[in-house]
């Protein structure tokens, strides 16, 4: 509520003197801007709504609906700076902090700082109002970088010709977890060979490094395999900042780790388009360090089994170096002729665009998988298919079958799920 407050305090200001703001902008959109024009202000948002439906299996998921973004937006410049304030209402404290950040021009690039999305992943950094299926891919913070979408740090990129390039540094922190002394390290560069009205190529590769340090949550890859809400694998762990302690060897349960853990993570990226169809492939290999000790109780309720290996009765199953291998290949049609759009500024694509009144229809597949060669069938994958109907170029409506399979405990829970997408 204090941030709804602030929102609506910042609105009325800026409404209220017209001698500070006197002109109002309101085509696809609702921006002021001051009449020397060194500072202005515009208002955007978005609402998700989602409804998921499982089949279940093994596991037993909930049926549920679930405000799944309800974000308001204020952005605009402070002469040579831009600023970016993101709240997400569906998710409550400072956790429903995401874009909120300054930046400038600096040294023929753009300098970034506060908390975004680092350098990393094209599915990550695809908007969510672009997405062509509900969910992100295992390659993204759906999976192999799980929790860490949005960090605080400093990020400078810049685009040319065709190419984008983007280097950030900053802290394993989003705004809703502790402060901690985690730190990490993250560039991405992209090639588009080929892009015009009618098709496009897009060529990426990215490099991410993560080093847990004092306080510093465990750094996992974790997977939700049926769809949101639905069941979850633990696919890999890298101990955090901090020793990890229950219990003394020999109890039931313990669970004990050296801290500051690594993860490595490399990506590449294939995309193009072709008129009213589009594809997209990442492949992602991360390997996640690290020394931990767990007891078989502690192992099944990380991962969800018992361990298929030897663990030993005194000291307990252990944990080294693993091995994280990711891949997805997703592909849409626009029927009714819509062209995808590639944003030559970010290195992604955008959503197709109807024109109104008319509406659109797309229909979208996706097959990804995730898998820890460390341990015997640690692996999980799914099939989702998807239909999305463009009302107009800012409502749609998603609808998204995801087939999901975990070879690991043999479940296989399917969901079907229905998103109504407005934006502005």
């Amino acid at each position: 509520m204090k941030c709804w407050g602030a929102y609506c305090a910042i609105s009325i200001l800026l409404f209220s003197f017209p001698a500070i703001a006197d002109e109002a902008e309101t085509k696809g959109g609702l921006k002021i801007v001051s009449d020397d024009g060194d500072f202005s202000a515009q208002l955007g948002g978005r609402i998700h709504f989602d409804t998921y439906i499982f089949d279940k299996d093994l596991e037993d998921p909930v049926n549920t609906t679930d405000f799944r973004r309800v974000r308001l937006t204020m952005r605009g410049k402070i002469w040579e700076w831009e600023y970016k304030l993101q709240r997400d209402f569906a998710t409550s404290g400072t956790a429903g902090l995401r874009d909120v950040y300054l930046s400038t021009k600096f040294y023929t690039g753009k300098l970034t700082i506060g908390n975004f999305k680092p350098s990393r992943s094209m599915s990550q950094l695809t908007s969510s109002n672009d997405l062509v299926l509900m969910e992100r891919a295992f390659t993204s913070s759906a999976g192999i970088y799980d929790g860490r979408g949005y960090l605080q740090g400093i990020k400078w990129d810049k685009q040319w010709c065709c190419h984008t390039f983007g280097f950030t540094l900053f802290n394993l922190r989003n705004p809703g977890d502790p402060r901690n002394s985690g730190f990490g390290a993250a560039t991405r560069l992209t090639w588009a060979p080929i892009s015009d009205s009618i098709s496009t190529v897009h060529l990426g590769v990215s490099r991410s490094y993560e080093k847990a340090n004092q306080d510093t949550p465990d750094i996992i890859a974790e997977v939700a395999y049926a769809g949101r809400r639905g069941p979850e694998q633990l696919i890999a762990i890298s101990p955090g900042g901090s020793v990890n302690f229950f219990g003394d060897f020999g109890d039931d349960e313990f669970f004990l780790g050296d801290g500051g853990g690594r993860v490595n993570i490399t990506g590449f990226e294939l995309a193009a388009t072709y008129g009213p169809l589009f594809g997209q492939a990442e492949y992602a290999y991360g390997h996640f360090s690290g020394k931990i000790y767990l007891s078989e109780l502690v192992y099944e309720e990380f991962f969800g089994l018992l361990p298929n290996f030897f663990c030993d009765p005194i000291t307990g199953c252990f944990i080294g170096g693993q091995d994280v291998h990711s891949w997805y290949i997703l592909g849409s049609w626009a029927i009714t002729g819509q062209h995808k759009p590639y944003d030559d500024k970010k290195g992604v694509f955008k959503s197709i665009k109807p024109s109104p009144p008319e509406g659109a229809w797309e229909v979208a597949a996706r097959y990804q998988t995730i898998e820890n060669r460390n341990f015997h069938q640690l692996r999980a994958s799914n099939l989702t298919l998807g239909v999305n109907y463009y009302f107009n170029p800012k409502v749609r409506v998603m609808m998204n079958i995801t087939l999901g399979d975990n070879d690991f405990t043999g479940d296989k829970t399917n969901q079907f799920a229905i998103r109504l997408q407005g934006v502005w």
